[in-house]
């Protein structure tokens, strides 16, 4: 228990002794100050009471430095702060500058990344476009030597069988020339026979007669058959000249047919090198656009980074703020405590 009459001075005048040894009054201290008397409930608020009053009296015996030091500190302190404050919203509208451009540049890159986009899917289409007609003339081609073969098939068919026209016509032509000179020697020998057996066989007329009734109808058979002969040779030459025409057309569609493999080449060699040209397009907007994404990866590491240091510079100044009001805090405790230790002088020194 307490001992009686433990009063309010006794307990402020131990503690104001501690405090001007550099200890700190706690309520252990006081009462060991005290000489061992006193409880600690009684002490505790008579302690508490002077601790109010003489806050800067308290500071100066935790920290051991004066009050003139200690506020020259503080403003040294706030001034650091305000510097702080000031650097750290320069920084703030720096790195919000430098987002901004950043976001600039990324709605560029993303632009650009559109545009390219389209500009390659338009190219796709393009190319698609001309593998399709370069198929289309493909297909045409092969039609073209299919009916070129065709043709050249035809035209040796006609060929051969002109061929065999002529032959047949050449073939006639020999029989009508024989049967000719085989008329033609007959009648000469009739005629030599007739000349020379006139006179000897005057008395064999009536026969030779005969025999020149029958030759006359073999004559007139041969004549037959020569105009038949002459007949047939004038419808082979008509379709000899029927197969020259068509030999002729075939021999002009065959050169139509020519014409049309010529250009299709050509269109062909034109569709080969517009697709060279729309390759060589398709990879330099594929190079285009993924420069376009390495720009974009780099922008977002940079923004990234960007962040990661406003965040440290954002936790550092919160540090900052938090010992500067610990700061504050202490050096407010200490100049309260002085006021009161002053009041406390000023009220002895009355009472004296």
């Amino acid at each position: 228990m307490a001992r009686a009459g433990i009063l309010y001075s006794q307990v402020a005048k131990a503690a104001a002794k501690l405090a001007v040894e550099g200890k700190n009054p706690t309520v252990d201290n006081v009462r060991e100050a005290l000489g061992g008397t006193g409880s600690k409930s009684t002490i505790a608020p008579m302690l508490k009471r002077w601790k109010s009053e003489h806050q800067e009296t308290i500071a100066e015996a935790e920290l051991g430095l004066p009050a003139e030091l200690v506020r020259a500190v503080k403003d040294i302190y706030e001034k650091l702060q305000a510097d702080l404050a000031h650097q750290l919203g320069l920084a703030r509208e720096s790195h919000r500058q430098e987002q901004e451009a950043m976001a600039e540049r990324l709605k560029l890159a993303a632009a650009d990344m559109g545009a390219l986009t389209e500009a390659k899917d338009h190219l796709a289409q393009e190319l698609a476009q001309l593998k399709t007609s370069f198929e289309r003339l493909q297909k045409d081609q092969h039609a073209g030597e299919v009916s070129l073969t065709a043709a050249r098939t035809e035209n040796a068919g006609l060929q051969q069988r002109l061929a065999d026209r002529g032959a047949e016509v050449q073939s006639l032509t020999q029989q009508l020339t024989q049967t000719r000179v085989q008329f033609e020697h007959y009648q000469e020998t009739t005629a030599r026979q007739r000349t020379e057996d006139r006179q000897a066989f005057e008395q064999r007329i009536a026969r030779l007669e005969q025999d020149l009734a029958s030759g006359q109808q073999r004559q007139a058979a041969q004549q037959a058959t020569l105009a038949q002969q002459e007949t047939k040779l004038s419808q082979l030459d008509a379709d000899n000249a029927r197969l020259r025409q068509t030999a002729q057309g075939a021999q002009a569609a065959l050169g139509a047919v020519k014409s049309e493999r010529d250009q299709l080449t050509y269109q062909v060699k034109e569709l080969s090198a517009a697709r060279v040209e729309l390759d060589h397009r398709l990879k330099m907007a594929q190079q285009a656009l993924t420069e376009a994404n390495m720009m974009g990866a780099a922008a977002q590491k940079q923004a990234e980074m960007l962040t990661h240091q406003l965040a440290s510079a954002e936790a550092k100044a919160e540090k900052a703020d938090q010992e500067r009001l610990g700061l504050i805090q202490k050096l407010t405790e200490r100049e309260h405590s002085s006021t009161q230790t002053d009041s406390s002088v000023a009220h002895k020194i009355n009472q004296l």
